[in-house]
Protein backbone atom coordinates (compact mmCIF):
# COMPACT_ATOMS: atom_id res chain seq x y z
CA UNK A 1 0.00 0.00 0.00
CA UNK A 2 1.26 3.84 -0.33
CA UNK A 3 -0.11 7.22 -0.82
CA UNK A 4 1.98 9.90 -1.97
CA UNK A 5 0.16 12.31 0.93
CA UNK A 6 0.71 9.59 3.78
CA UNK A 7 2.73 11.51 6.70
CA UNK A 8 4.70 9.74 9.62
CA UNK A 9 3.42 12.33 12.01
CA UNK A 10 0.20 13.62 13.51
CA UNK A 11 -1.07 16.80 11.80
CA UNK A 12 0.01 19.67 13.18
CA UNK A 13 -3.60 21.84 14.67
CA UNK A 14 -3.25 25.13 12.70
CA UNK A 15 -5.81 26.67 15.16
CA UNK A 16 -3.88 25.46 18.30
CA UNK A 17 -1.10 26.72 17.31
CA UNK A 18 -2.01 30.15 16.21
CA UNK A 19 -3.71 30.09 19.54
CA UNK A 20 -0.50 29.58 21.34
CA UNK A 21 1.55 31.90 19.25
CA UNK A 22 2.97 35.25 20.57
CA UNK A 23 5.71 37.17 18.40
CA UNK A 24 7.06 38.69 21.28
CA UNK A 25 10.48 38.13 22.99
CA UNK A 26 11.52 36.10 25.95
CA UNK A 27 9.15 37.70 27.94
CA UNK A 28 6.40 35.57 26.89
CA UNK A 29 7.89 32.52 27.42
CA UNK A 30 9.31 33.19 31.43
CA UNK A 31 8.13 30.59 33.72
CA UNK A 32 9.24 29.90 37.65
CA UNK A 33 10.54 26.72 38.89
CA UNK A 34 9.78 25.37 41.60
CA UNK A 35 12.92 27.07 43.43
CA UNK A 36 12.21 30.46 41.67
CA UNK A 37 14.37 30.97 39.16
CA UNK A 38 12.94 32.16 35.85
CA UNK A 39 13.59 29.98 32.13
CA UNK A 40 13.47 31.75 29.35
CA UNK A 41 13.77 30.39 25.71
CA UNK A 42 17.63 31.25 25.69
CA UNK A 43 18.18 29.29 28.35
CA UNK A 44 15.79 26.21 26.82
CA UNK A 45 17.64 26.66 23.43
CA UNK A 46 20.97 26.62 25.60
CA UNK A 47 19.49 23.62 27.20
CA UNK A 48 18.77 21.76 24.05
CA UNK A 49 21.53 22.61 21.91
CA UNK A 50 23.76 20.85 24.87
CA UNK A 51 21.50 17.97 24.80
CA UNK A 52 22.13 17.54 21.03
CA UNK A 53 25.78 17.94 20.83
CA UNK A 54 25.79 15.48 23.57
CA UNK A 55 23.92 12.75 21.50
CA UNK A 56 26.27 13.31 18.61
CA UNK A 57 29.33 12.87 20.67
CA UNK A 58 27.53 9.58 22.44
CA UNK A 59 28.22 11.30 25.65
CA UNK A 60 25.54 9.83 28.03
CA UNK A 61 26.38 11.62 31.08
CA UNK A 62 26.40 14.73 29.65
CA UNK A 63 22.81 14.30 28.01
CA UNK A 64 21.36 12.81 31.54
CA UNK A 65 22.65 16.32 32.64
CA UNK A 66 19.91 17.66 30.68
CA UNK A 67 17.25 16.18 32.52
CA UNK A 68 15.44 16.08 36.06
CA UNK A 69 17.47 12.62 37.52
CA UNK A 70 15.32 12.81 40.58
CA UNK A 71 12.57 11.27 38.23
CA UNK A 72 13.38 7.63 37.34
CA UNK A 73 10.66 7.33 34.75
CA UNK A 74 12.01 10.08 33.19
CA UNK A 75 15.74 9.19 33.47
CA UNK A 76 14.65 5.58 31.81
CA UNK A 77 12.74 7.15 28.83
CA UNK A 78 15.32 9.24 28.60
CA UNK A 79 18.30 6.23 28.51
CA UNK A 80 15.96 4.20 25.92
CA UNK A 81 15.79 7.65 23.47
CA UNK A 82 19.62 8.06 23.80
CA UNK A 83 20.26 4.59 23.27
CA UNK A 84 17.87 4.61 19.84
CA UNK A 85 19.55 8.14 18.55
CA UNK A 86 22.78 6.41 18.90
CA UNK A 87 21.74 3.39 16.92
CA UNK A 88 20.53 5.43 14.37
CA UNK A 89 23.26 7.19 10.84
CA UNK A 90 21.65 10.68 11.66
CA UNK A 91 23.79 13.51 9.73
CA UNK A 92 22.29 15.79 11.31
CA UNK A 93 20.50 16.59 14.65
CA UNK A 94 19.66 19.27 16.61
CA UNK A 95 16.71 21.71 18.18
CA UNK A 96 15.44 25.22 17.77
CA UNK A 97 12.46 26.52 20.34
CA UNK A 98 9.99 28.48 18.49
CA UNK A 99 8.29 31.54 20.07
CA UNK A 100 5.02 29.09 20.66
CA UNK A 101 4.26 27.71 23.51
CA UNK A 102 2.13 24.79 24.54
CA UNK A 103 -1.48 25.72 26.31
CA UNK A 104 -1.56 25.80 29.79
CA UNK A 105 -3.95 23.01 30.21
CA UNK A 106 -0.91 20.65 29.39
CA UNK A 107 0.66 22.28 32.68
CA UNK A 108 1.11 19.79 36.33
CA UNK A 109 1.86 21.18 39.71
CA UNK A 110 4.45 18.83 40.25
CA UNK A 111 6.35 20.49 37.59
CA UNK A 112 6.73 23.58 38.97
CA UNK A 113 4.04 26.69 39.01
CA UNK A 114 5.00 28.27 36.07
CA UNK A 115 7.05 25.42 34.09
CA UNK A 116 8.00 26.58 30.63
CA UNK A 117 6.76 23.92 27.71
CA UNK A 118 8.17 25.60 24.68
CA UNK A 119 7.06 24.45 21.26
CA UNK A 120 10.09 22.78 19.51
CA UNK A 121 11.68 22.25 16.53
CA UNK A 122 13.68 18.88 16.35
CA UNK A 123 15.83 18.69 13.07
CA UNK A 124 17.02 15.15 12.02
CA UNK A 125 18.93 13.70 9.09
CA UNK A 126 19.53 10.02 7.90
CA UNK A 127 22.52 9.82 6.53
CA UNK A 128 22.52 8.37 2.95
CA UNK A 129 18.32 7.99 3.26
CA UNK A 130 17.28 11.65 3.34
CA UNK A 131 17.91 14.26 0.83
CA UNK A 132 17.23 16.77 3.69
CA UNK A 133 16.26 17.42 7.57
CA UNK A 134 13.28 16.45 8.50
CA UNK A 135 11.51 19.23 10.58
CA UNK A 136 9.26 18.05 13.45
CA UNK A 137 7.67 19.91 16.25
CA UNK A 138 7.87 18.70 19.57
CA UNK A 139 7.55 19.60 23.63
CA UNK A 140 9.37 19.94 26.85
CA UNK A 141 8.68 20.96 30.03
CA UNK A 142 11.86 22.68 31.48
CA UNK A 143 12.26 23.96 34.60
CA UNK A 144 14.43 25.02 37.07
CA UNK A 145 16.22 22.37 39.23
CA UNK A 146 18.73 22.75 41.46
CA UNK A 147 19.28 26.56 40.27
CA UNK A 148 20.13 25.65 36.68
CA UNK A 149 17.08 24.54 33.79
CA UNK A 150 16.66 20.55 33.07
CA UNK A 151 13.75 18.90 31.28
CA UNK A 152 11.39 17.76 33.79
CA UNK A 153 8.87 15.88 31.48
CA UNK A 154 9.01 15.48 27.32
CA UNK A 155 5.24 13.79 27.45
CA UNK A 156 2.03 15.55 28.94
CA UNK A 157 0.83 14.78 32.00
CA UNK A 158 -1.14 11.98 30.92
CA UNK A 159 2.45 10.31 29.31
CA UNK A 160 1.44 10.93 25.71
CA UNK A 161 3.25 13.10 22.91
CA UNK A 162 2.45 16.62 23.10
CA UNK A 163 -0.73 17.38 21.04
CA UNK A 164 -0.23 17.92 17.91
CA UNK A 165 3.77 16.76 18.16
CA UNK A 166 4.60 14.62 15.37
CA UNK A 167 6.52 11.70 16.64
CA UNK A 168 8.99 9.58 15.05
CA UNK A 169 9.01 5.96 16.28
CA UNK A 170 12.65 6.08 17.99
CA UNK A 171 10.56 8.66 19.96
CA UNK A 172 7.98 6.51 21.41
CA UNK A 173 9.73 2.67 21.47
CA UNK A 174 12.65 0.72 22.26
CA UNK A 175 14.55 0.66 18.68
CA UNK A 176 16.49 -2.06 17.35
CA UNK A 177 18.54 -0.98 13.94
CA UNK A 178 19.77 -3.31 11.35
CA UNK A 179 21.96 -2.13 8.36
CA UNK A 180 22.26 -4.48 5.15
CA UNK A 181 22.82 -3.48 1.50
CA UNK A 182 20.68 -0.35 0.93
CA UNK A 183 18.64 -1.00 4.03
CA UNK A 184 18.10 0.46 7.25
CA UNK A 185 15.57 -1.82 9.32
CA UNK A 186 14.16 -0.72 12.19
CA UNK A 187 12.24 -2.98 14.78
CA UNK A 188 10.45 -3.15 18.26
CA UNK A 189 10.79 -5.61 20.93
CA UNK A 190 8.73 -8.02 19.41
CA UNK A 191 9.61 -7.76 15.65
CA UNK A 192 13.40 -8.12 16.57
CA UNK A 193 13.58 -12.00 16.47
CA UNK A 194 12.23 -11.79 12.39
CA UNK A 195 14.93 -9.98 11.84
CA UNK A 196 16.88 -12.20 9.81
CA UNK A 197 13.96 -13.28 8.06
CA UNK A 198 13.07 -9.66 7.22
CA UNK A 199 16.98 -9.03 6.01
CA UNK A 200 16.85 -12.28 3.78
CA UNK A 201 13.64 -11.17 2.10
CA UNK A 202 14.57 -7.72 1.70
CA UNK A 203 17.48 -8.75 -0.15
CA UNK A 204 15.38 -11.09 -2.70
CA UNK A 205 13.06 -8.55 -3.33
CA UNK A 206 15.56 -5.65 -3.82
CA UNK A 207 17.17 -8.18 -6.70
CA UNK A 208 13.88 -9.18 -8.46
CA UNK A 209 12.94 -5.38 -8.47
CA UNK A 210 16.40 -4.09 -9.62
CA UNK A 211 15.90 -6.87 -12.91
CA UNK A 212 12.77 -5.52 -13.45
CA UNK A 213 13.67 -1.61 -13.52
CA UNK A 214 14.42 0.05 -17.08
CA UNK A 215 16.76 2.13 -14.89
CA UNK A 216 19.28 1.37 -12.17
CA UNK A 217 18.22 2.21 -8.62
CA UNK A 218 20.47 2.47 -5.61
CA UNK A 219 17.78 0.01 -3.35
CA UNK A 220 18.25 2.48 -0.34
CA UNK A 221 14.99 2.15 1.54
CA UNK A 222 14.30 2.71 5.21
CA UNK A 223 12.14 -0.47 6.59
CA UNK A 224 9.76 0.28 9.59
CA UNK A 225 8.46 -3.38 10.89
CA UNK A 226 7.21 -2.77 14.43
CA UNK A 227 3.73 -4.00 16.04
CA UNK A 228 3.75 -1.95 19.37
CA UNK A 229 0.33 0.10 19.01
CA UNK A 230 2.31 3.69 19.73
CA UNK A 231 3.89 2.88 16.91
CA UNK A 232 1.10 1.82 14.49
CA UNK A 233 -1.20 4.44 16.10
CA UNK A 234 0.91 7.14 14.82
CA UNK A 235 0.60 6.66 11.17
CA UNK A 236 -1.56 8.96 9.93
CA UNK A 237 -4.08 9.15 6.45
CA UNK A 238 -3.73 5.65 6.67
CA UNK A 239 -5.28 4.26 3.16
CA UNK A 240 -8.41 2.66 3.90
CA UNK A 241 -8.51 3.69 7.39
CA UNK A 242 -7.49 1.30 9.73
CA UNK A 243 -3.90 0.16 9.54
CA UNK A 244 -4.90 -2.87 10.81
CA UNK A 245 -6.52 -4.06 7.49
CA UNK A 246 -3.00 -3.51 5.98
CA UNK A 247 0.06 -5.60 5.28
CA UNK A 248 2.23 -2.99 3.92
CA UNK A 249 2.69 0.27 2.79
CA UNK A 250 5.24 2.95 1.39
CA UNK A 251 4.86 6.69 2.19
CA UNK A 252 6.97 9.83 2.00
CA UNK A 253 8.53 11.74 4.69
CA UNK A 254 8.30 15.91 4.02
CA UNK A 255 10.85 17.94 4.90
CA UNK A 256 8.50 20.02 6.76
CA UNK A 257 5.08 19.21 7.46
CA UNK A 258 2.79 21.15 4.87
CA UNK A 259 5.59 21.68 2.33
CA UNK A 260 6.06 20.05 -1.02
CA UNK A 261 9.87 18.58 -0.23
CA UNK A 262 10.14 14.96 -0.08
CA UNK A 263 13.06 14.19 2.60
CA UNK A 264 13.09 10.80 2.48
CA UNK A 265 10.29 7.40 1.87
CA UNK A 266 9.56 5.11 4.35
CA UNK A 267 8.27 1.43 3.99
CA UNK A 268 6.75 -0.05 6.48
CA UNK A 269 5.74 -3.98 6.73
CA UNK A 270 2.96 -3.98 9.36
CA UNK A 271 2.04 -7.45 11.78
CA UNK A 272 -0.33 -9.31 9.27
CA UNK A 273 2.13 -9.89 6.82
CA UNK A 274 4.64 -11.00 9.36
CA UNK A 275 2.29 -13.37 10.53
CA UNK A 276 1.25 -14.52 7.01
CA UNK A 277 4.33 -15.39 6.01
CA UNK A 278 6.06 -16.84 2.81
CA UNK A 279 5.56 -16.56 -0.03
CA UNK A 280 3.08 -13.62 1.00
CA UNK A 281 6.13 -11.71 2.88
CA UNK A 282 7.61 -11.85 -0.29
CA UNK A 283 5.10 -10.74 -2.82
CA UNK A 284 4.23 -7.51 -0.73
CA UNK A 285 7.73 -6.85 0.34
CA UNK A 286 8.54 -6.85 -3.89
CA UNK A 287 5.19 -4.82 -4.45
CA UNK A 288 6.41 -1.83 -1.82
CA UNK A 289 9.75 -1.68 -2.89
CA UNK A 290 8.57 -1.46 -6.46
CA UNK A 291 7.16 2.14 -4.59
CA UNK A 292 10.49 3.45 -3.10
CA UNK A 293 12.30 2.08 -6.44
CA UNK A 294 9.60 3.85 -8.52
CA UNK A 295 9.78 7.22 -6.12
CA UNK A 296 8.00 10.42 -7.64
CA UNK A 297 8.02 8.48 -11.55
CA UNK A 298 4.35 8.22 -11.13
CA UNK A 299 2.74 10.56 -8.71
CA UNK A 300 -0.02 11.79 -10.54
CA UNK A 301 -0.90 8.93 -12.52
CA UNK A 302 -4.24 7.26 -11.38
CA UNK A 303 -4.33 5.02 -8.10
CA UNK A 304 -5.10 1.78 -10.10
CA UNK A 305 -2.00 2.24 -12.27
CA UNK A 306 0.42 3.14 -9.54
CA UNK A 307 -1.09 0.14 -7.39
CA UNK A 308 -1.32 -2.03 -10.52
CA UNK A 309 2.34 -2.19 -11.28
CA UNK A 310 3.54 -2.64 -7.96
CA UNK A 311 1.17 -5.71 -8.02
CA UNK A 312 2.83 -6.56 -10.94
CA UNK A 313 6.13 -6.11 -9.96
CA UNK A 314 5.40 -8.11 -6.54
CA UNK A 315 3.97 -11.65 -8.71
CA UNK A 316 6.67 -10.97 -11.63
CA UNK A 317 9.07 -13.75 -10.99
CA UNK A 318 6.22 -15.94 -9.63
CA UNK A 319 5.04 -19.21 -12.11
CA UNK A 320 2.02 -17.76 -13.48
CA UNK A 321 0.44 -21.32 -11.90
CA UNK A 322 1.41 -19.81 -8.12
CA UNK A 323 -0.05 -16.80 -8.42
CA UNK A 324 -3.05 -15.97 -6.09
CA UNK A 325 -5.53 -13.68 -7.13
CA UNK A 326 -8.07 -12.26 -4.70
CA UNK A 327 -11.50 -14.59 -4.52
CA UNK A 328 -13.76 -11.79 -5.17
CA UNK A 329 -12.13 -11.04 -8.50
CA UNK A 330 -13.19 -14.13 -10.28
CA UNK A 331 -17.06 -13.44 -9.47
CA UNK A 332 -16.40 -9.44 -10.44
CA UNK A 333 -14.67 -10.51 -13.60
CA UNK A 334 -17.55 -13.27 -14.60
CA UNK A 335 -20.56 -10.39 -13.97
CA UNK A 336 -18.78 -7.90 -16.41
CA UNK A 337 -16.93 -4.96 -15.97
CA UNK A 338 -15.89 -2.23 -18.07
CA UNK A 339 -14.46 0.69 -15.28
CA UNK A 340 -11.17 0.35 -14.21
CA UNK A 341 -11.39 1.53 -10.54
CA UNK A 342 -11.65 4.86 -9.16
CA UNK A 343 -8.80 6.91 -7.43
CA UNK A 344 -11.20 7.80 -4.83
CA UNK A 345 -12.66 5.11 -3.82
CA UNK A 346 -10.16 2.60 -4.86
CA UNK A 347 -9.23 2.09 -0.69
CA UNK A 348 -12.74 1.90 -0.11
CA UNK A 349 -14.92 -1.64 0.30
CA UNK A 350 -13.93 -2.94 -2.77
CA UNK A 351 -10.01 -2.40 -2.33
CA UNK A 352 -9.00 -6.24 -2.50
CA UNK A 353 -11.54 -6.19 -6.27
CA UNK A 354 -9.66 -2.75 -7.16
CA UNK A 355 -5.89 -4.38 -6.54
CA UNK A 356 -6.79 -7.15 -8.27
CA UNK A 357 -8.49 -5.73 -11.54
CA UNK A 358 -5.54 -2.79 -11.50
CA UNK A 359 -2.97 -5.75 -11.27
CA UNK A 360 -4.75 -7.43 -14.40
CA UNK A 361 -4.47 -4.78 -16.41
CA UNK A 362 -0.98 -4.03 -16.07
CA UNK A 363 -0.36 -7.74 -16.31
CA UNK A 364 -2.27 -7.75 -19.69
CA UNK A 365 -0.41 -4.62 -21.55
CA UNK A 366 2.99 -6.16 -20.29
CA UNK A 367 1.71 -9.50 -22.07
CA UNK A 368 0.19 -7.97 -25.00
CA UNK A 369 2.68 -5.58 -25.45
CA UNK A 370 5.95 -5.93 -23.75
CA UNK A 371 7.40 -4.54 -20.42
CA UNK A 372 8.45 -1.53 -22.07
CA UNK A 373 5.15 0.19 -22.86
CA UNK A 374 4.39 -0.21 -19.23
CA UNK A 375 6.95 2.27 -18.12
CA UNK A 376 6.07 4.26 -21.27
CA UNK A 377 2.69 4.35 -20.26
CA UNK A 378 3.94 5.75 -16.72
CA UNK A 379 5.77 8.24 -18.29
CA UNK A 380 2.91 9.48 -20.16
CA UNK A 381 0.43 9.19 -16.75
CA UNK A 382 3.08 11.14 -15.13
CA UNK A 383 3.26 14.04 -17.95
CA UNK A 384 6.19 15.60 -16.78
CA UNK A 385 4.67 16.05 -12.83
CA UNK A 386 1.19 17.22 -14.17
CA UNK A 387 -0.27 14.23 -13.52
CA UNK A 388 -3.41 12.82 -15.35
CA UNK A 389 -6.56 12.78 -13.49
CA UNK A 390 -9.09 9.62 -14.23
CA UNK A 391 -11.53 12.11 -16.51
CA UNK A 392 -7.62 12.45 -18.73
CA UNK A 393 -6.60 9.17 -18.59
CA UNK A 394 -8.60 8.13 -21.84
CA UNK A 395 -6.86 10.10 -24.14
CA UNK A 396 -3.07 9.37 -22.14
CA UNK A 397 -4.03 5.66 -22.68
CA UNK A 398 -5.47 5.77 -26.42
CA UNK A 399 -1.99 7.57 -27.63
CA UNK A 400 0.12 4.79 -25.68
CA UNK A 401 -1.96 1.53 -25.96
CA UNK A 402 -4.78 2.31 -28.71
CA UNK A 403 -7.49 1.60 -26.74
CA UNK A 404 -9.40 3.61 -23.80
CA UNK A 405 -9.72 2.84 -20.03
CA UNK A 406 -12.71 0.78 -20.67
CA UNK A 407 -11.54 -1.61 -23.21
CA UNK A 408 -8.70 -2.37 -20.59
CA UNK A 409 -11.07 -3.13 -17.88
CA UNK A 410 -12.69 -5.35 -20.26
CA UNK A 411 -8.96 -6.54 -21.44
CA UNK A 412 -7.96 -7.26 -17.82
CA UNK A 413 -11.48 -8.87 -16.62
CA UNK A 414 -10.98 -11.73 -19.42
CA UNK A 415 -7.19 -12.09 -18.43
CA UNK A 416 -8.78 -13.00 -14.50
CA UNK A 417 -11.13 -15.29 -16.49
CA UNK A 418 -8.39 -17.22 -18.73
CA UNK A 419 -5.97 -17.47 -15.81
CA UNK A 420 -8.36 -17.69 -12.99
CA UNK A 421 -11.61 -18.61 -14.05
Amino acid sequence: MRSRRLLLAVVLGLSLLAGCSDDGGDESLLGNGRDGGIVTRADAQRLLDSRAAAVRAGDLAEFLRSVDTADPALVARQRRYFANLRRLPLEVFRYKVLKSQWPVELRTPRWGANVLLPQVQVLTQLDGYDTVPVRRITGFAIARRGGRPVVVSEVTPAGKPFPGSSPAPWDLVRVHVRTSGGTLQLYDDATWSRADDVDRTLRRGIDSVERGLPWSWNAHVVVYVFSKKAVLDSYEGVPGGNIRHLGAMTFPIYGELGQPQVAGIRFTLLPSSLAAGHPFLDRITRHELTHVAVGDRDDGAPVWFAEGIAEYMGNRDVPQDERRIATVAVSKARAGVDELPSSGLFNGADQAWNYALAWMACDYIAADQGESTLWALMAALHADGEGTTDEQQDAVLQSVLGYDSHELARRAAKRILRIYG
